[in-house]
């Protein structure tokens, strides 16, 4: 198993992959469409994901037996001391419940302290009650939710002190 930084001039195929069949349970279960939810990972393809590693977030694969089966991405805040955002926490549906999740997690975390921050934010759908109860596993609380025109659904925002 390792993981490996991906760089926008890489073949981002497997990548794109790992987003989309990821997303896509998530995207069927809440109704999701390219139309009513665009920005979803469910439907990024490479020229999108392309440009946000362009635009400073930091991705990486993990990888069991050189099979790409999952990823996870971490952004600086901007307007928060301290404080990087993980996201795109991503395994293949059939590598799911093998801890994999939790091993991007403390990947992420691991290189966030290493670039000292101190505070890990997520946002996530407010009515995905199961993966709220992952998150609030690993240590993170409810810090608040909010509404975006642009979205079909309430955002739930949880943070962890590292």
């Amino acid at each position: 198993m390792e993981f490996l930084l991906i760089h926008s001039d890489q073949d981002l195929t497997a990548i794109v992959k790992v987003l989309n069949e990821s997303h896509a349970t998530v995207a069927k279960e809440f109704g999701f469409s390219k139309d009513n939810n665009p920005s979803n990972n469910a439907f990024i393809d490479e020229p999108t994901l392309k440009s946000q590693l362009n635009k400073g977030i930091e991705l990486y694969a993990l990888s069991v037996n050189k099979k790409t089966v999952g990823c996870v991405a971490i952004e600086k805040s901007v307007k928060e001391k301290d404080t990087f955002y993980i996201e795109k926490v991503s395994v293949l549906p059939e590598y799911r419940n093998q801890g994999y999740g939790v091993l991007l997690m403390n990947f992420a975390t691991t290189k966030i302290k290493g670039l000292g921050g101190r505070t890990i934010s997520i946002a996530l759908i407010d009515s995905h009650s199961k993966l709220k109860k992952w998150y609030a596993a690993q240590g993170f609380v409810q810090t608040g939710t909010k509404d975006f025109e642009r979205l079909p659904f309430r955002v739930c925002f949880m943070s962890r002190q590292i």
